[in-house]
């Protein structure tokens, strides 16, 4: 059987989820949506490229198709300011089996209560792409760590985009201790905020503090320079472990190994597990629109912004 997919939004990282999905073990045929016309030359010719899958799996379209057809998974990879109209437009118009968004989910706390209802409603399982939770590593980690001891997580790097990525980070902090974020705390920041390379979208710089509901804690720092690093440090009772994401290692107990970190296009088994089970073992969305929440609102206090639920937190 021939599963269908959807993948609305084939940008930079939707690209990736294109690269992942073609080389999924799954059969499967992929409707990719991109309104961006500019977009579709490098997408047409990794298309073309796909011998193994050949070109008669892929539609290739700027708006969503006209009739109404099911797909057993869609992969929502817009920006967060088009991703809940995205939603919407799906949802009303097609069947959904399995629904995997892209992060920061939404900028505004009513758009995640509201997809949150719609999913409920209409019974669709959901799950967001903190793609941590899909690394071999981490999931053995989280195995040997599991019990009532909290680990304490801290962060350290630079230039890795801290105002989108810190979700990444809250999630992984709950994965690791299998608990719940309890608290955001933004005050360790630099003050405001700075452009991002995207027109309407801003950086931070600076220190997120987070607490988790077994009294673990989670530091993320992110310093404003040009070369990137991320560097994370596992506090588990009387053991550290140390991990250089980028440089591919781990330490523990004076012994470096290698730390294998997985890309979104390098997990086509994310999108097996969700086609065969409608679950592909990412972030369930009622949790990671829980660490939204906290996030979105402490962000909105550092900016000065309305605190209402319908203010717009400019991140992507």
């Amino acid at each position: 059987m021939v599963s269908k997919v959807l993948l609305c939004g084939c940008g930079n990282i939707g690209f990736r989820h294109l690269q992942a999905l073609a080389s999924a073990g799954t059969p499967m045929q992929i409707t990719i949506v991109e309104p961006f016309a500019a977009g579709h030359p490098r997408i047409a010719d990794f298309i073309a490229s796909d011998a193994a899958g050949g070109t008669e799996r892929y539609r290739l379209l700027t708006t969503l198709p006209a009739e109404r057809e099911r797909f057993d998974l869609v992969v929502i990879a817009t920006s967060a300011d088009t991703r809940l109209a995205a939603f919407n437009g799906i949802v009303d118009q097609h069947d959904v089996g399995c629904i995997i968004f892209e992060k920061i989910l939404f900028q505004t706390v009513a758009a995640l209560d509201e997809v949150a209802a719609r999913l409920e409603r209409e019974n669709i399982p959901a799950y967001v792409n903190c793609g941590r939770r899909g690394f071999d590593t981490y999931r053995a980690l989280a195995k040997e760590f599991a019990g009532p001891t909290p680990t304490n997580i801290t962060v350290n790097g630079s230039a890795y985009g801290l105002a989108s990525n810190a979700v990444h980070f809250l999630d992984l902090a709950e994965f690791i201790n299998g608990a719940a974020v309890t608290g955001v705390d933004l005050s360790g920041l630099e003050a405001g905020a700075v452009e991002s390379k995207r027109a309407g979208f801003f950086e931070i710089f600076g220190t997120l503090a987070a607490t988790l509901e077994n009294g673990a804690s989670l530091s993320v720092t992110c310093a404003d320079t040009d070369s990137m690093a991320i560097n994370i440090t596992l506090h588990h009772g009387d053991r550290t472990i140390s991990i250089d994401e980028l440089g591919g290692t781990q330490t523990d107990a004076g012994e470096t190994k290698p730390f294998e970190v997985k890309y979104v296009s390098g997990m086509p088994y994310l999108y097996d597990d969700a086609l065969r089970s409608l679950d592909p073992g990412l972030t369930p969305y009622a949790d990671s629109a829980r660490q939204h929440r906290f996030y979105l609102r402490a962000m909105c206090k550092h900016l000065d912004l309305p605190s209402g639920d319908d203010t717009v937190c400019p991140i992507s």
